[in-house]
């Protein structure tokens, strides 16, 4: 079921226009992977958002789990440059368990080879 829902994510995310839109539907997926037991809760209690998950997140395979967190980061980071990272929680211990950031290499001369955009995903 998850990864249909993430499958019909991305593939509706290639036709949309405006930022507004695409953070409406980040906001969507967002609260459906809560109905879906995967997220308790994201809330921005000082400077970085906090992403609690349950069980349900544990059985996913690495991939998911970073396209799935990949999308809160996409969301907070649209909203303020500073969100640069997502600190996880576990829901039940309430203890972090590690955090996600993407790290973007930008080419800065013609010489110097581009790299690709690297996730970089402590202990999940």
């Amino acid at each position: 079921m998850l990864r249909k829902i993430l499958l019909v994510f991305i593939l509706s995310s290639i036709s949309f226009g405006a930022l507004a839109d695409v953070q409406a539907d980040r906001k969507a997926f967002i609260q459906e992977l809560q109905k879906e037991g995967v997220f308790q809760k994201v809330e921005v209690p000082g400077n970085l958002p906090h992403l609690w998950v349950k069980p349900a997140f544990y059985t996913l395979d690495f991939d998911t789990k970073t396209k799935f967190v990949n999308v809160v980061y996409a969301y907070y980071i649209t909203q303020n440059p500073k969100y640069n990272i997502v600190v996880l929680y576990d829901s039940r211990s309430g203890k972090e368990i590690g955090a996600h950031r993407v790290i973007v290499w930008v080419k800065t001369e013609p010489e110097v080879p581009s790299a690709p955009v690297i996730t970089d995903t402590k202990r999940l």
